[in-house]
């Protein structure tokens, strides 16, 4: 039966020595380049969707009374929506009947 040793990088791994993963693919320089992308696609892929075309949404953000807040709270859930849609929509259709 093999040993499986476990390594941590540093002085005492020589430069000639291969090291590899659990899927035992070799951990070189490319290795580590994939790595690194891909650790910063998922962090950049958190949070929520951008609701713009291109870029990061904008965030609007408005200090309400507290009947009104529980008014849009109350009319977002009777309509089966988020506040959040619920905001969207409205001002939408406000802006549009204004033009």
């Amino acid at each position: 039966m093999s040993e499986h040793v476990r390594y941590r990088l540093g002085p005492d791994v020589p430069d000639e020595e291969e090291l590899r993963d659990s899927r035992n693919r070799l951990i070189d320089g490319a290795y580590v380049d994939a790595a690194v992308e891909e650790a910063i696609e998922q962090v950049r892929g958190r949070g929520r969707p951008s609701l713009s075309k291109a870029g990061e949404s904008p965030l609007l953000r408005v200090r309400l009374p507290r009947d009104l807040d529980a008014a849009v709270s109350d009319a977002a859930r009777r309509a089966g929506a988020s506040c959040s849609e619920w905001v969207r929509r409205v001002l939408d259709e406000a802006v549009h009947r204004a033009s």
